[in-house]
């Protein structure tokens, strides 16, 4: 078993340049305590636990801990895409700046110390277009934490393709067409926000009908089954598919984001006409 602490405490040591932020995981109130006395005082402590007992345990201490709403044990090698989105949503609310040295501290589901230079990351990327398009940071990174789910588990154990577009609805709308009757008229906009993590299930399941999801940029989702109007003027590139470019051209045309989840698992963000990040998901 190792040894946190002291892992920690040899990171430290062995640094020359020092952290400005420290990301701990953990669901064991006297690991963070322990960490929290070795850390240097100008490493800003973040602690992120999913015990409810944790955060009671702790309530009297001047550390910083907030409630993850996903169990932490149950998620495996995955903690790294939970870990991808904390950074992602500390960038976006500038509590993370971009140039930072992160040490990221993992007590659960795995032990073991990662250095993060944010710069590096394509968290910066993610930050950069929700500003660009004023969208809260938290709902690109609920978006894409459902575009991972569909991306690594399909829907039934099958691979199943999805489209996102968020931003305006009017401007959406009008390069959309209904093909379906909307599943999401007439609900409260709590049940469809993706904010929910709740709602994930249902936005998966409306996430396999042919077209895409709308999302305003507080992350409501409007319509579903939407067919995207490519015009002439935007041609395929070579070897695109028919989702990819209607996310790209409904991102030129609305003035948004487009999300674009392939059956091999593949997301790709539009911003704007433009492809802005990429990445596979095994």
């Amino acid at each position: 078993m190792v040894d946190l602490p002291n892992l920690v405490a040899s990171t430290i040591d062995n640094d020359a340049t020092g952290f400005t932020t420290s990301v701990l995981l953990s669901n064991n109130a006297r690991i963070i305590t322990s960490i929290a006395e070795i850390l240097p005082k100008k490493t800003k402590l973040v602690a992120m636990t999913s015990s409810q007992k944790v955060i009671e345990t702790l309530q009297e201490s001047k550390i910083e801990i907030k409630l993850l709403e996903e169990s932490l044990s149950s998620q495996g090698l995955s903690i790294m895409n939970s870990l991808h989105d904390i950074i992602l949503q500390g960038l976006g609310e500038g509590a993370i700046k971009h140039n930072e040295r992160i040490l990221a501290i993992l007590g659960e589901p795995v032990d073991g110390v990662i250095v993060i230079d944010s710069s590096s990351l394509s968290s910066n990327k993610l930050a950069k277009i929700s500003q660009e398009h004023e969208i809260e940071i938290e709902v690109l990174s609920r978006l894409l934490e459902l575009a991972r789910h569909l991306a690594s588990r399909g829907r039934e154990g099958h691979a199943v393709g999805a489209l996102f577009a968020v931003g305006s609805v009017p401007k959406l709308r009008r390069y959309t067409t209904q093909l379906v009757l909307n599943p999401f008229k007439g609900h409260p906009d709590n049940k469809k926000s993706i904010l929910d993590l709740k709602n994930h299930e249902t936005l998966a399941e409306f996430a396999w009908l042919d077209g895409a999801i709308l999302f305003n940029s507080k992350g409501v989702a409007s319509d579903a089954g939407r067919y995207v109007q490519v015009p002439s003027g935007i041609s395929p590139k070579s070897g695109e598919g028919g989702r990819h470019l209607a996310a790209r051209s409904i991102s030129q045309l609305a003035d948004a984001i487009a999300i674009c989840v392939s059956s091999a698992g593949v997301i790709t963000i539009f911003s704007k006409g433009k492809e802005k990040y990429r990445v596979k998901i095994s």
